[in-house]
């Protein structure tokens, strides 16, 4: 085998095993920020209904 096509094929291997993991941290941080909000009372709905436009402030 050419040692160059050995070379792109390690490269590529990698190159996808990378972008795997970065696709599962990604994943990773965006549960984590779903299960911190879970977390807090649904508060901002009511700040979103007091300051929608050409209403007035509760």
């Amino acid at each position: 085998m050419n040692t160059t096509y050995v070379a792109q094929l390690v490269h590529e291997e990698r190159a996808g095993r990378l972008l795997a993991e970065a696709d599962a941290d990604r994943l990773a941080r965006t549960a984590r920020r779903a299960t911190r909000r879970a977390k807090r009372p649904a508060v901002r709905s009511a700040w979103v209904i007091r300051h929608l436009p050409g209403r007035h402030a509760v």
